[in-house]
């Protein structure tokens, strides 16, 4: 299903040779769903935040991949926190910069929220969370969709 994928043109001299395949692309979000205005995208890590996650989605709503945002873009980002705090601060640093973009074509908003791993109380707690968080976003307008 290529619905919610989307492609760079390849670098060759970026991959082993014999190994470039033209066809390469992204997964944009583990889950994805429309609601209201905006397009909700979950990205789950099983491990620590992994920033690449989250930078695809910059030429994304610069309207630079192979597809191209019909909407504005929600990402619920999932991790386990026991990791590098830093981490997650360049994940809102780059959030932030993304948001701030003049040449993107729609909003992009997110919010990282903690699995918690084994932890099933915190885990259903921190769901809960991200839930409401897309409920109040997805309420608003979004406020320079140019797409």
């Amino acid at each position: 299903m290529l619905s919610n994928t989307a492609g760079l043109a390849s670098n060759p001299t970026l991959r082993r040779p014999d190994l470039v395949r033209q066809n390469e692309r992204f997964e944009l979000g583990d889950l994805g769903a429309k609601l209201g205005d905006w397009q909700v995208v979950v990205e789950f890590e099983s491990g620590a935040v992994t920033l690449s996650n989250l930078l695809k989605y910059w030429p994304y709503v610069r309207g630079e991949l192979s597809t191209r945002p019909s909407c504005p873009l929600l990402v619920c980002h999932f991790s386990n926190w026991w990791s590098y705090a830093t981490r997650r601060d360049l994940w809102q640093w780059t959030l932030e910069q993304m948001k701030n973009d003049r040449k993107k074509l729609v909003d992009i908003e997110g919010q990282q929220f903690d699995h918690w791993h084994d932890d099933e109380r915190r885990r259903r707690d921190s769901i809960a969370k991200s839930v409401d968080w897309v409920l109040e976003t997805t309420h608003r307008r979004p406020s320079g969709n140019r797409s």
